[in-house]
């Protein structure tokens, strides 16, 4: 063995030589090949860090974006609210919720009593004055300066509760469907609407009521429930005020057919 090392160093046998040459140069590929490797699932594993964190932003956009929609869709149905209180005022009086079918009240009016036929018991007496100031209290809790839709709600509820009859129950029925249906409470919005129009079917709000009936149904998805509301609005109400609204949203569903 010490010849033969001996004999490779002094080069007199080159060929000897050769194998021992081959055998480095493989090892050298292959510690090159394990490099190369390595060095690939380097870049993988930087490569799913960088997905991980681009998936943490795109989460934290998605959120952002989400609460700015609800955002938007609070402001809209607050900016709707104002202009359905404004055309309310327009058609149906200085307190911004009377309907125009109702009988206006005059100065130093009386008690409101039952309707024609035996004397009512004195429990059934309304005082007009208590009345139009509860009523009030419930419809300020609406203004755009407040928006306390859950209090109006629930004063609007009371007022029905404690004045069933009265000529001012039409219009607590619309405006507790708008608290609700400001406060996206759908199912209560609805009910609230529906009542007023079967309680009170010849009412200056039914139209109003029939409306928003249709854009809940809409915006949950009964598109065809909708269209059957809208086109109910036209046939029966078609000079309304809402009528020119429900026709825009009629014509809208219909494309999006």
């Amino acid at each position: 063995m010490r010849v033969r090392h001996a004999l490779l160093a002094l080069g007199l046998l080159p060929g000897l030589s050769l194998p021992l040459a081959a055998a480095e140069l493989s090892a050298e590929q292959r510690l090159e090949r394990l490099e190369r490797r390595v060095a690939k699932i380097t870049d993988l594993t930087l490569a799913q860090d960088t997905l991980r964190e681009e998936n943490r932003r795109l989460r934290g956009d998605i959120e952002t974006l989400q609460h700015e929609l609800e955002q938007l869709r609070r402001k809209q149905r607050d900016i709707y609210l104002d202009l359905d209180q404004r055309l309310s005022q327009r058609a149906g009086g200085s307190d911004g919720g009377v309907s125009a079918a109702a009988p206006p009240s005059g100065a130093g009016e009386t008690p409101e009593q039952a309707p024609a036929g035996p004397a009512p018991a004195p429990s059934r007496v309304v005082d007009s004055a208590k009345m139009q100031q509860d009523y009030d209290a419930a419809y300020a809790l609406l203004a755009p300066q407040v928006r306390r839709y859950g209090e109006a709600a629930k004063a609007f509820d009371a007022f029905i509760q404690k004045y069933p009859q009265s000529r001012l129950t039409p219009n607590a029925y619309y405006w507790l469907g708008e608290s609700y249906y400001v406060s996206q409470k759908n199912r209560e919005s609805l009910a609230a609407f529906e009542r007023l129009i079967s309680d009170y079917p010849g009412d200056a709000k039914v139209p109003g009521a029939l409306y928003k009936i249709g854009r809940i149904q809409a915006s949950t998805g009964d598109k065809k429930q909708a269209i059957a509301t809208f086109e109910r609005l036209l046939k029966d109400f078609p000079d309304a005020p809402a009528a020119g609204l429900g026709r825009d949203q009629l014509t809208q569903l219909k494309k999006g057919r």
